[in-house]
């Protein structure tokens, strides 16, 4: 292991309040030593900041995307105490600036960041492009009574038509769970993008370290009509990923099995992040669970050869 990701390591060991997708132990479960890398800026052996990026080759190109299975990449920022906003602001741009100095070379750069990070000022003025994107977040889950009420009635109803046929429980057939995937991207005519060794990576990780549960929801027949996948650290708890029989797309399986994630949800975590989607279909389902809307930016920039070619690739579809 390089020296970079040995403080990389160390930093994320020693403090608690790194996000649960920015951690190194993430990203060195998930994928191989040379998927992946790190940058760091340091001042006297402290960390001021990193950039974790996923890295891959398509044709001759090099690309830093979003990894599979994290939906937030992004930079972190160790703050000094007390700092006045207009110093905070100041170190944000010395120190985005000099992450963004150090990342590798690619022709395609493309991260969407954690929603904690609001300024991505620095980025632009380095000629990077950002879009708006949401999620939901339930922010107390203090009060389930409270959480309940603020669901859109349909979804109650659902839950209540699908807890008299349905039951729920912990699962642990990855291959399973790989291959109803499989079947439902199929059915949309959509590869599906996540291989089962990183799929398997992530739920033994979370298996392991008690950060992540497999739900089933069964009818008494054995039925499989839907199945979840969320992880929690103290902060948050996240619907990262999830998939239903389209024989059973009726029964309501979907809501029920986020309901139970969000009351065990409770008891390790302050809030339920639904992960949001910009598809229209998928946005309405998850604002029916009564989350707040939170922004949250994909950045990107791309080389100049690279954008002319997908220009000309666009240009010959149409």
């Amino acid at each position: 292991m390089d020296s970079t990701k040995e403080k990389y390591k160390k930093l994320c060991a020693e403090n608690a309040n790194i996000p649960f997708f920015l951690r190194y132990d993430w990203y060195n479960t998930l994928f191989t030593e040379n998927e992946w890398g790190v940058v760091l800026e340091e001042n006297n052996d402290e960390v001021l900041g990193f950039i974790p990026f996923y890295i891959v080759k398509k044709l001759k190109f090099s690309l830093i995307v979003p990894p599979p299975l994290t939906p937030y990449q992004g930079v972190w920022l160790n703050y000094p105490n007390n700092q006045k906003y207009t110093n905070r602001l100041s170190f944000e741009k010395e120190v985005m600036t000099s992450l963004i100095n150090k990342l590798p070379k690619s022709d395609g750069f493309t991260q969407k960041f954690h929603t904690t990070f609001t300024n991505w000022l620095p980025f632009y003025w380095k000629g990077f492009s950002q879009t708006t994107k949401y999620t939901y977040v339930i922010e107390d889950l203090s009060n389930l009574d409270n959480v309940y009420l603020e669901f859109r009635e349909n979804i109650r109803r659902e839950i209540r038509k699908a807890e008299k046929i349905l039951t729920i429980e912990p699962f642990n057939d990855i291959n399973l769970f790989y291959n109803l995937n499989i079947k439902s991207f199929t059915e949309k005519g959509i590869k599906y993008p996540i291989s089962k060794k990183i799929l398997k990576n992530a739920i033994n990780y979370c298996e392991k370290n008690n950060c992540g549960k497999l739900l089933v929801a069964k009818d008494k027949l054995g039925n499989i009509h839907s199945i979840l996948f969320y992880v929690w650290n103290d902060d948050s708890a996240y619907y990262l990923h999830g998939v239903t029989n389209s024989e059973f797309k009726t029964s309501g399986s979907m809501s029920l099995l986020l309901w139970e994630a969000i009351k065990h949800s409770k008891n390790c975590s302050k809030k339920f992040n639904f992960e949001g989607s910009m598809i229209e279909s998928i946005e309405r389902f998850f604002r029916a669970f009564g989350g707040k809307q939170i922004q949250y930016f994909e950045i990107k920039k791309t080389s100049f050869f690279l954008s002319q070619l997908l220009k000309v690739k666009s240009f010959i579809k149409k």
